[in-house]
């Protein structure tokens, strides 16, 4: 049914934001990269035993039909085509192309399919006054594939379209104007801050607005076809075993499609809001892939959308009038064959527009897949949508309906979240959209999220929250690896904190234990245990294994001798503590609300948060630079509050505010924020790990001097790069870890802890200074092969300390500041003159050189660029943390790895590991940024002066 006439009644076209991701649908990336990783002669030949051991571990995987957790024999160049993914979080996700494509498919938890599937798409009819087609193409402007419906065409003029990504919106505008129409698709998935009923849902809402810009009556139809995706590991379609219908409901219609992927059910539906009146008996059709495409398109140009194909439709029942049982047999599986036959579908819109009217319509693709079963787990997991829909597997109709009716309150929080970001003059443009793009990963990580509330009591945020994971990256399948998602935890921390708790209570559960069983680590073949008591995993399993059970997949080093993750657990607790007191501040004015004023402890005032922002006293005694708890005893509830108070908090804008104003009344959201998890309980319940890890990672001081060394293998995050005795890396997270342990103790009443840690922070400190630091930065470690080398990174720790709002100097200062100047001077501007971020290791000396020692020091990774730029921004260089992320952030753009952000980039322009965790740690510069706003107004769009190469 056609909608009712449409004038110029006020209405506009969706126009795409300024901010964004935008390229024309002819767009050609100017700069080439793939991955291709050739080691030098001296990193071949210390590889040479690891690299034996891995080819037969990568054998014994493939001869038992499993695929090893990094696959290096195949690897996967960046495809250099996508846009926003579809989806939100942890219910699987479904790539797009910039150019109109659906692509890379990951619905089964762990598993990409990158292929291209052309009967998946939007179609666009426009007829004139007299009801004749003069013009019909697919909403796309790649390549015609060589299995695409032969009969389709691609008429669209790629010049004249333009598409627009700001995670999770995106915008393809297409200029019509020859035919008389302009036409935008807006496109919205819910990953919405703070919201995480909808942010759970697997869907997704096209929004088509059309304009008549001719002087005649124009029909503007879509159509959207979607089907069987997938269907097994020969991809071959499995037509006998889909179950396909139509259906209508009070508020929408549509069609639906039940599939298995991988043996697990799956149901599609591609759905619509319908106009008063509409019914499902015309505007769609069912049909087949391989043998009726053709009537999809005839069908369109004729009748400008679809209707039923009556060779498939069955005829009316008929009252039998023979009594030959073989010829009633005999038609009723003729019957059954053409209903069945099909594996697509396709649902039509049609918008009747006036010279200068303007119309819209909304679509919607929702998969049902609520059930998940590892391979060998025998425990059946419900995805955590199922909390509100139900895990029976037909909910898609549902969930298509909801999210119909709540796609613009979706866009309502969005902007609430967004516009503060958008409008603060702080923050360059380039930024702004990196902020948002960069987020693809929470929800595209290979992402799962659980219902477990029946499995704990409601004082573990995992009975409200559920189990929460998401993988090191596409290639590199393992859950949570914990020595990256230090860098990328700022997103979760920021925006979604109850799932940073859940992850955090995941790995603390993990600490006592200690298993039994062995393997073989792959770098010196030698027999380790899977996990060790007091030690913090390196992931928490396999998606093709039984993961959260089996963990430490990572099979290369003795993961439970690596010096940073203990210490990374700890720095992120003191982090996470910090930002939920500022989520869950309670006070009325925007002032008393921000960051910076919750982290003003002057030196010698014994004001904490509460009684400076009330007047009222509180026992508590502040820790160094993090004042103390608001929230009362750790048993205390979690206080509720309004999403505007968290909008106002972490996302206000950073122009100071008179003292004293107050905030305006704002309505209630439609859907109310859980709680968040209350900062005191959370920082109770963790002490007495961190104390277990803490100590347990002292063993490795093996001197006494009260710092920790390295043991002469790759055993931290650069696990290709070998640090022997004190390193600037692990010896500054352990630095900062004491200082942070004994924050918790003075906090928590515990004085002995603190006592004891007071003393060894004392000796740290001075061990690490004397045997480190050099006058100009802080030694790699203390070879002397390695007495020139600059490492990006050195400072992580104390990165960590000014995100947790530390103002104490654990190191001093000046040497913080003419560090940061070293690796600025060095590892920025001598590499890719400044345009490719952060290289790892940098030589100084009158010949400078990049590390090459080994693999990953000759590496840029982006998350230590975005990491290393927000401990920029803490210190006051915010012209250089431009320059070194925003030097970055542009390569990759050129190079086309938007949504599919990799690990690391060489010098030539080759990367690593494609679409991973660690970028994330971009969110650390807007923390930052919150924290530690310019001085003065930037130059324009983060643009530093007299920088010519550095332009952005």
């Amino acid at each position: 049914m056609e909608t009712e006439p449409v004038g110029d009644q006020g209405l506009e076209l969706d126009k795409p934001p300024n901010i964004g991701l935008k390229l024309l649908l002819n767009h050609e990336y100017p700069l080439q990269s793939k991955q291709i990783i050739r080691p030098r002669v001296n990193q071949m030949f210390e590889m040479m035993p690891l690299s034996a051991r891995y080819f037969k571990y990568y054998l014994g995987k493939r001869i038992h039909k499993k695929r090893p957790i990094m696959d290096y024999i195949h690897m996967i160049s960046a495809q250099r085509m996508y846009g926003c993914p579809i989806g939100g979080i942890g219910g699987g996700t479904i790539g797009r192309g910039f150019k109109g494509e659906f692509c890379r498919f990951q619905l089964y938890p762990g598993l990409y399919e990158y292929v291209t599937v052309p009967e998946c798409q939007f179609i666009v009819n426009i007829r004139n006054a007299k009801k004749e087609s003069i013009f019909q193409s697919v909403l796309s402007t790649y390549d015609k594939p060589k299995k695409a419906p032969s009969t389709w065409e691609w008429n669209l003029n790629a010049a004249d379209c333009e598409y627009t990504a700001l995670y999770p919106q995106a915008w393809t505008t297409y200029d019509l104007s020859k035919y008389g129409v302009r036409l935008v698709c807006k496109q919205i998935s819910p990953v919405i801050p703070h919201n995480y009923k909808d942010s759970s849902l697997p869907c997704a809402v096209f929004v088509f607005s059309a304009k008549n810009v001719c002087d005649e009556h124009r029909d503007v139809s879509i159509t959207f076809t979607w089907t069987e995706v997938l269907g097994n590991t020969n991809k071959k379609k499995s037509v006998a075993k889909l179950d396909m219908e139509r259906y209508s409901e009070d508020y929408t219609c549509g069609v639906t499609l039940e599939q298995k992927i991988l043996e697990t059910p799956c149901t599609f539906t591609i759905a619509k809001k319908k106009q008063e009146n509409e019914t499902i008996h015309e505007g769609y059709c069912l049909w087949s892939s391989t043998k009726t495409s053709s009537y999809v398109w005839d069908c369109l140009k004729k009748h400008g959308k679809l209707e039923p194909d009556p060779n498939l439709t069955p005829p009316p029942p008929k009252v039998p009038d023979k009594s030959d049982k073989d010829k009633d047999e005999k038609e009723k599986k003729e019957k059954q064959k053409k209903i069945y036959k099909c594996d697509s579908m396709g649902l039509s819109s049609v918008l009747s527009l006036d010279p200068g009217g303007v119309g819209a319509t909304e679509f919607c693709l929702a998969w049902d897949m609520p059930i998940i079963k590892y391979k060998k787990d025998k425990k059946v997991h419900k995805r955590f949508y199922t909390k509100y829909f139900g895990s029976d597997g037909i909910a898609g109709t549902s969930i298509a309906a909801y999210a119909l009716r709540s796609y613009k309150n979706w866009e309502k929080q969005l902007s609430e979240w967004q516009e503060p970001i958008f409008t603060n003059s702080n923050i360059p443009d380039w930024l702004k959209s990196a902020l948002m793009n960069e987020l693809y990963f929470i929800a595209d990580g290979g992402t799962i999220w659980f219902d477990v509330h029946d499995e704990y009591p409601d004082t573990d945020p995992r009975h409200s929250f559920g189990l929460f994971g998401y993988l090191e990256g596409h290639e590199y399948r393992m859950y949570n690896t914990y020595d990256v998602h230090f860098y990328a935890s700022f997103a979760l921390a920021q925006l979604w904190p109850n799932l940073q708790v859940v992850l955090q209570y995941m790995f603390r559960d993990t600490i006592t234990q200690e298993s039994e069983k062995s393997r073989q680590s792959l770098y010196d073949g030698k027999s380790v245990k899977f996990k060790i008591k007091d030690s913090i995993p390196h992931d928490l399993g396999d998606p093709e294994d039984s993961p959260f059970s089996n963990i430490n997949a990572y099979n290369i080093h003795d993961v439970s001798e690596w010096r940073d993750l203990n210490l990374k657990f700890i720095l992120q607790v003191m982090r996470d503590y910090r930002l939920l007191r500022g989520h869950t501040a309670p006070f009325a004015s925007e002032r008393y609300r921000s960051m910076a004023y919750i982290d003003d402890v002057r030196d010698g005032t014994e004001d904490d948060l509460y009684s400076r922002s009330t007047g009222q006293a509180d026992d508590s005694e502040p820790s160094e630079g993090a004042t103390t708890a608001t929230e009362g005893s750790p048993g205390q509830e979690a206080r509720p509050y309004a999403v505007g108070d968290i909008l106002d908090l972490l996302y206000r804008s950073a122009e100071p505010e008179a003292e004293g104003s107050s905030l305006e009344p704002r309505p209630e959201p439609r859907e109310p924020p859980a709680a968040v998890w209350d900062a005191a309980r959370y920082l109770a319940d963790m002490f007495p790990s961190c104390v277990a890890l803490l100590r347990r990672a002292r063993h490795w001081d093996r001197d006494g001097d009260g710092l920790i060394e390295n043991g002469g293998f790759p055993d931290q995050t650069y696990d290709a790069w070998v640090m022997l005795g004190p390193s600037a890396y692990c010896g500054g997270l352990w630095v900062s870890s004491v200082s942070v342990v004994r924050a918790m103790a003075r906090i928590l009443g515990h004085e002995a802890e603190e006592r004891e840690f007071s003393k060894l922070l004392e000796q740290a400190q001075n061990s690490f200074e004397n045997k480190l630091w050099n006058g100009s930065y802080y030694r790699f470690d203390t070879c002397p092969a390695n007495s020139r080398v600059v490492m990006a990174d050195q400072l992580a720790g104390h990165w960590f300390l000014r995100a947790s709002g530390w103002t104490e100097d654990v190191f001093p200062d000046a040497n913080v500041k003419k560090a940061l100047s070293t690796i600025y001077d060095n590892n920025v501007l001598k590499f890719k003159e400044g345009r490719m971020g952060a290289v790892n290791g940098y030589v100084t000396g009158a010949r400078g050189h990049v590390d090459t020692t080994a693999l990953q020091s000759e590496e840029m990774w982006t998350g230590v660029t975005y990491g290393l730029a927000a401990l920029m921004i803490y210190e006051g260089m915010h012209e250089e943390a431009f320059v070194t992320a925003g030097g970055l952030h542009k390569t990759l753009t050129q190079m086309g790895l938007s949504f599919e952000t990799p690990e690391a980039l060489y010098e030539n322009g080759n990367h690593r590991s494609i679409a991973y965790m660690r970028p994330l740690a971009i969110w650390a510069m807007y923390q930052a940024i919150l924290a530690r706003p310019p001085q003065h107004l930037p130059v324009a769009n983060g643009q530093v002066r007299n920088t010519k190469e550095n332009t952005l």
